[in-house]
């Protein structure tokens, strides 16, 4: 993770990547912890990360950093309520479903 941090570190002090890509990021990497927490509890038995993915996928740069300030603010109604919008589009369901599939038929 250090070794990710400071190749991402050097790419930004050298200019080829920008700051909204390093705080996009980051906000992302916080609101996949956040997203993962309410899935595991709200959908049971659904494999979370490839879940995590479909729904970080599927939201909109908003939805992400309000899903990321959860990470220090802590879970409330709101950010459920998020997250089962983002997982209950009809892409992100498809999305769900297609890795699901994936992973029984190996």
């Amino acid at each position: 993770m250090r070794v990710l941090g400071l190749i991402a570190l050097t790419f930004a002090l050298s200019g080829c990547l920008s700051t909204e890509a390093l705080v996009e990021a980051s906000a992302q990497s916080a609101a996949k912890s956040v997203i993962k927490s309410v899935i595991a509890d709200k959908l049971p038995g659904v494999d979370v990360d490839d879940a995590v993915d479909c729904v970080v996928e599927n939201a909109t740069t908003d939805q992400i950093v309000d899903i990321a300030k959860a990470a220090v603010t802590g879970v409330d109604d709101s950010t459920v309520s998020t997250v089962t919008s983002i997982a209950t589009q009809p892409d992100t369901i498809s999305c769900i479903a297609q890795s699901e599939l994936s992973n029984l038929l190996g």
